[in-house]
């Protein structure tokens, strides 16, 4: 009766520490919110992001909504970027990159200024692209992102390409 019980004891004991191996392996899918400053909506926008898969990094997307009004013009953006971010698995460092669409809305707006001078648009949607250090937490936390993110679109002063940057902070879910 003494060997059953052992053996039974270890057993248990066996199985739940696989069952903790398990769960030290785990990894979160990486949810986040955050607001952005400039990026890919070309104004404040507020973002939702999720991966693909069941991790922190890798192929992911995310899709915002941004508000300006400046004098008597009202601007909407609607930023859609598939973004993949490259990191360790348990890190907290990651690099994005990622391509994307972002629609405008600019009821009474001409422009936008870029250091003072006026860069006109020619239509309400232009590409977007991003190369940014990304810290995002994989048990959730604070979340910030900062880098380049230039547009491509149809400018009234010929250009098809702006440099452009921006600044995020938010919460990792």
């Amino acid at each position: 009766m003494k060997k059953i019980f052992l053996f039974i004891t270890f057993g248990l004991l066996l199985f739940n520490l696989s069952a903790q191996t398990e769960d030290a392996n785990f990894e979160r899918r990486g949810h986040g919110v955050f607001f952005e400053i400039g990026g890919a909506g070309a104004s404040p926008t507020f973002n939702y992001e999720s991966r693909f898969l069941d991790k922190n990094r890798g192929l992911g997307a995310r899709i915002g909504f941004g508000f300006a009004s400046l004098r008597d013009a009202r601007k909407i953006s609607l930023p859609i970027q598939i973004n993949y971010l490259l990191g360790k698995k348990d890190g907290i460092h990651h690099l994005e990159i990622g391509a994307g669409y972002t629609y405008v809305d600019k009821r009474g707006i001409d422009n936008i200024k870029l250091n003072d001078e006026p860069i006109f648009f020619e239509g309400t949607s232009f590409a977007t692209f991003s190369l940014m250090y990304h810290r995002h937490p994989p048990l959730g936390g604070f979340l910030w992102k900062i880098g380049f993110a230039p547009l491509v679109g149809d400018f009234n002063d010929g250009r098809i390409f702006l440099p452009y940057f921006g600044l995020a902070f938010g919460y990792a879910l």
